[in-house]
């Protein structure tokens, strides 16, 4: 059973004749069910757990649609948590920078670690959470977190800076055996080396667990809890890289210990997470349990997956020298539907919608849908698309007819 997102806004109000599936046969999609003022979704009160995908990572509107979802969960349902598809370590300093720390906007959006993050869009959500702080009353501040483990100067610098100022001899010993885990270098390190720096990182997070005492006389309950986080997330990261061939089932399901680390440690309020539609997902269309996948098994009806889509990508296709625009075109019965929307776009409640014969007939056929990740390698559409029901992957969805690409900044 899916979850109903409850959502006071304006309809589109009118019927639809689209082609469903592969096209062959006509049905009639109720469009006073789709929702045109996103900022106004609010999810059920069982839901712990919202996830918003994107089909393509460089895309302005789906990193718009990550701020606008966002600010109407902290609206409607209270969330304070936004938990970035990007590295634990690197969001922290974000998180120091939306809480009032030195520099810009645009440095803190660079921390993040991956470049198609350096973008006007990420700066203004970022911004954002920063003004919101400087009025937010006491336990109501937002926080910046990321879920992915593929760096390491950040949670070095924090757990060893930590552990430096309780037994300085271990710490400066941890810093050298872990020397070679650096973020220059980190697509050069072989797998070798992060198999060997497997065992440190586990002894790391022995020697933070044996200093606790100390740590939290000294530094607080909290410091601790980051400090042995950062251990973990850099054992997670040799663990995720040593191994082409789990490489993905590693990197989610330690993606999804992360989650369940925010929800641990959160005031218990609806936790925001948004990286690509192949980790928000409920399903997997390759052979592992993805990030939404193990969410859904954890949770049930208490994770909430948005999946997005777009008859037309034009998207920053990343590049070793940077990146260049390329165009991409997958219509399907659900983008069809978004060419006939003053805005060019909607939302839509599966579950709501599944009530609705036309609507059902679409979600649960399925079709060809837009899934790409920093670049496409190739022009065949069997390489940037998935074979997929949307109503086996997702709880809701944003759809639009065309999309363009993200502001990158120089």
């Amino acid at each position: 059973m899916r979850k109903k997102a409850v959502c006071s806004i304006a309809v589109l109000g009118c019927i639809v004749s689209v082609a469903a599936g592969c096209g062959s046969r006509a049905v009639d999609a109720d469009m006073e069910l789709a929702q045109n003022d996103v900022g106004a979704i609010a999810v059920s009160e069982e839901v712990q757990v919202v996830g918003l995908g994107e089909a393509s990572h460089g895309v302005s509107e789906y990193q718009e649609m990550k701020a606008e979802v966002f600010q109407a969960l902290v609206e409607h349902n209270g969330c304070r948590t936004f938990v970035i598809e990007g590295d634990f370590g690197n969001a922290l300093k974000v998180d120091d920078y939306i809480h009032g720390g030195e520099g810009t906007a645009k440095e803190a959006a660079a921390r993040i670690g991956f470049r198609i993050y350096r973008t006007e869009e990420m700066e203004a959500l970022i911004e954002w959470m920063r003004a919101y702080n400087e009025t937010a009353g006491e336990g109501a501040d937002l926080h910046f977190c990321g879920m992915d483990m593929q760096w390491a100067d950040s949670s070095k610098e924090y757990v060893l800076g930590v552990l430096e100022q309780i037994a300085p001899d271990a710490g400066a010993a941890y810093r050298d055996a872990l020397a070679v885990l650096n973020d220059a270098d980190m697509y050069d390190i072989s797998q070798e080396t992060f198999e060997q720096c497997l065992p440190v990182a586990e002894r790391l997070i022995q020697e933070v667990d044996g200093a606790r005492e100390s740590i939290v006389e000294m530094l607080g309950d909290e410091t601790f809890v980051i400090a042995r986080e950062c251990a973990r997330s850099i054992y997670n990261c040799c663990d995720i890289r040593r191994s082409d061939r789990e490489y993905n089932a590693v990197r989610d399901r330690h993606m999804a210990e992360k989650v369940q680390w925010f929800m641990e440690h959160g005031d218990g309020s609806v936790i925001f997470i948004n990286g690509h539609n192949g980790h928000i997902g409920k399903v997997n269309s390759a052979n592992y349990d993805c990030l939404g996948g193990l969410l859904a098994q954890q949770l049930g009806d208490s994770y909430f997956a948005i999946g997005t889509d777009a008859g037309v990508t034009s998207f920053n296709s990343q590049t070793d020298d940077g990146f260049e625009e390329l165009t991409v075109e997958n219509q399907n019965a659900l983008t069809t539907l978004a060419g006939r929307t003053e805005q060019d776009y909607y939302y839509i409640d599966l579950e709501e919608a599944a009530a609705d014969d036309g609507w059902d007939s679409i979600l649960s056929d399925k079709q060809r849908m837009t899934s790409m990740n920093v670049t496409v390698m190739t022009a065949a559409k069997a390489f940037y698309t998935i074979n997929a029901a949307p109503g086996d992957m997702y709880d809701a969805m944003i759809v639009f007819g065309e999309v363009s690409p993200t502001t990158l900044d120089q």
